[in-house]
């Protein structure tokens, strides 16, 4: 029986481009786009850089600022999934916060909480989902 991948991207020898990430992410690639250049725009110390993580997880792009890992965007077929670990203090400024969603709210306070931080996951398939994954990386990347 084969394993499901978290990645649409598991072959480690073929490190996904641009456009390998275009055809798996389907409609949902402009907000993959749009995110990408919102971070070229307003964070230009924050680099990302393709990881492999073995077969299970396959290729996952990671957001770093200071070789401190920021965001995680594993893409998936037709969305792409964002894991963020976040500190106490983030997640204090979170709670704190009337732009980001109840639900996202929710996710992090159920989050078990580990030494470095409460980590969560989140599918990203509707364009609607940008403006509080922007006010997640401006929280983590504060503090």
């Amino acid at each position: 029986m084969k394993v499901s991948c978290l990645s649409a991207f598991d072959n480690k020898a073929i490190m996904p481009d641009d456009g390998m990430v275009s055809a798996v992410l389907g409609s949902t690639a402009s907000i993959w786009d749009e995110l990408r250049a919102h971070v070229k725009d307003h964070y230009p110390s924050i680099t990302g850089e393709w990881k492999h993580y073995g077969k299970a997880a396959g290729w996952t792009y990671k957001l770093i600022s200071k070789k401190r890992n920021l965001l995680f965007f594993v893409p998936r077929n037709d969305c792409f999934r964002l894991r963020i670990v976040l500190g106490e203090k983030a997640c204090t400024c979170v709670e704190a916060d009337n732009e980001l969603p109840a639900e996202i709210k929710e996710t992090i306070r159920e989050a078990i909480s580990y030494a470095e931080g409460r980590s969560i996951d989140i599918d990203i398939d509707r364009h609607e989902q940008l403006k509080a994954i922007k006010r997640l990386l401006k929280i983590k990347y504060e503090n």
